[in-house]
């Protein structure tokens, strides 16, 4: 039976200096009524041939939502309340607890959290009283306008079951939520999904299969193969094409030979691959899974095994040199871009890069000085100047100014292991991988912006690889080989 909550078991808090910086309890104070306006619906009329003077309602235009309005009231006293100081965009979070402390910012069944939180204007009320008799409290009350409001809960992950034998080491989706229309029905988040597979062993050689899913829970093999035999699939991007199509490039993780790298795109979900060479250096690669990505089809980067960093503008046609082993020749393992222009990779002995201008030139950046000697594997990017890196030292960082200084954010089990993918939905809620050293996967999540960071019970599993946030609700979980399949797991709320 669910739980029904009472306004006696809610909490306040507050990021005063905004996401990843210590939320503070605000415990003598009580938030009004939310406003979470939509856009009121404007209507569009045609003459009714019915007669004179008549008119019918032919469609609708949703307007501009408007910002997320509520108010917070505390007493006045004889110390400076908190949001008393507050100058800046902050966050707030309202948690609700069926038991435990208030006081532990941790211990919540749901939270709401406001971000962009923004104090509009501030009101004093019961400063003076005119009569003995008059004992009102003196409050003050804070107005406050923010951008979005998330209603968060902890998932559930739950394996999916497939009959792929080889790990997976990517998942990604390329459909959006959409209302039903005259023109096309409607689709949830996360439905219309690819992932990719290692080559895995056998006599003859296997091929590495790019698996598809149409409802979110069934996957199948592409009805072809990309690349050859023994040759695995490591980074795998998809984007909208045009209207009506879809592309999803795979590349090459395995070296060929005497053949250069290679990607394969496909626009017919998998039923036709076409093979591109990327670049000319013999035996180069794609190295790992997070070793490509696209913020749109003008605008796709890989990195390589031999510190190569390559771009394309035209859906994966052709593809430029943007960087030729001269920051590192070892491997890149990660390459992200928060826009088409801002972008970080990370790869060996700690080697660490940055743009600002969609890749035209790369910025050698000095990593933690304690992790030089570790591969940086993972990596999140946030802007110009926040990033995340996971090691494979089983440790995780992060910069607030473009690398000049970098901070050690320990979580339960760091420190041993991995750290396989750090991915953030929004700056406020994020996700990360940790294999330990067995390997043992688990997910944790934080709300705050990385202050925080809690486990999340994860399913048996022989190492996780990459994960996939679709909404505030669900992700998913790539894996290696566990119980004779490879591993997919979907997080959800009950």
């Amino acid at each position: 039976m669910a739980h029904h909550f009472v306004a006696g078991e809610g909490s306040l808090w507050a990021q005063i200096s905004g996401p990843n910086t210590i939320p503070v309890y605000l415990g003598c104070h009580e938030i009004g009524d939310i406003d979470i306006p939509k856009g009121d619906i404007e209507l569009i009329y045609c003459p009714d041939p019915s007669g004179p003077s008549r008119f019918e309602v032919v469609g609708s235009i949703t307007g501009a939502a408007g910002a997320i309005t509520t108010s917070v009231t505390t007493d006045v006293t004889d110390a400076l309340d908190s949001l008393e100081q507050v100058n800046c965009p902050f966050t707030l979070f309202v948690n609700m607890s069926k038991s435990g402390r208030k006081d532990l910012f941790t211990n919540f069944d749901r939270t709401f959290v406001l971000t962009a939180a923004t104090i509009t204007s501030e009101g004093l009320t019961g400063l003076t009283s005119r009569t003995p008799d008059d004992n009102a409290r003196s409050e003050q009350t804070f107005d406050i306008s923010g951008e979005a409001l998330l209603r968060l809960f902890a998932q559930d992950i739950a394996r999916q079951t497939i009959t792929e034998t080889a790990p997976i080491n990517k998942v990604i989706f390329t459909n959006e939520q959409t209302c039903r229309t005259d023109d096309d029905p409607s689709s949830d988040f996360c439905q219309v999904g690819f992932a990719s597979t290692d080559a895995g062993v056998g006599s003859p050689s296997a091929f590495a299969q790019v698996l598809i899913t149409t409802n979110g829970s069934t996957w199948t093999a592409a009805a072809a193969d990309p690349f050859a035999a023994a040759e695995d699939i490591t980074g795998i991007v998809g984007f909208e094409l045009d209207r009506d199509s879809t592309r999803v490039i795979v590349a090459r993780g395995t070296t060929d030979g005497a053949a250069a790298a290679e990607i394969a795109y496909s626009d017919d979900s998998g039923t036709t691959w076409t093979l591109v060479t990327v670049g000319a250096v013999t035996g180069e690669f794609v190295s790992t899974q997070h070793g490509m990505t696209a913020v749109d089809r003008n605008n796709t980067w890989l990195v390589s095994n031999g510190g190569y960093i390559y771009y394309s503008a035209d859906a994966g046609l052709t593809w430029t040199a943007q960087e030729s082993g001269s920051i590192t020749s070892a491997p890149w393992n990660a390459v992200e871009f928060s826009d088409d222009q801002i972008g970080w990779v990370v790869g060996n002995t700690n080697a660490i890069a940055r743009t600002i201008d969609g890749g035209a030139t790369w910025s050698s950046i000095t990593g933690p000085s304690t992790q030089a000697a570790n591969h940086a594997i993972s990596l999140e990017v946030i802007d110009k100047n926040r990033a995340w890196i996971g090691y494979s030292s089983g440790t995780m960082y992060y910069t607030i100014d473009a690398g000049v200084t970098w901070t050690q954010r320990s979580f339960t089990g760091s420190g041993v292991g991995q750290v396989r993918d750090i991915a953030f939905l929004n700056e406020t809620l994020g996700y990360m991988l940790s294999n330990n050293a067995s390997p043992l996967g688990t997910v944790l999540w934080t709300i705050d912006g990385g202050y925080t960071w809690s486990t999340l019970t994860t399913p048996a599993n022989s190492g996780l690889n990459a994960l996939y946030i679709c909404n505030q609700w669900n992700f998913y979980v790539a894996g290696e080989t566990n119980s004779a399949t490879g591993y997919i797991a979907k997080a959800s709320v009950a």
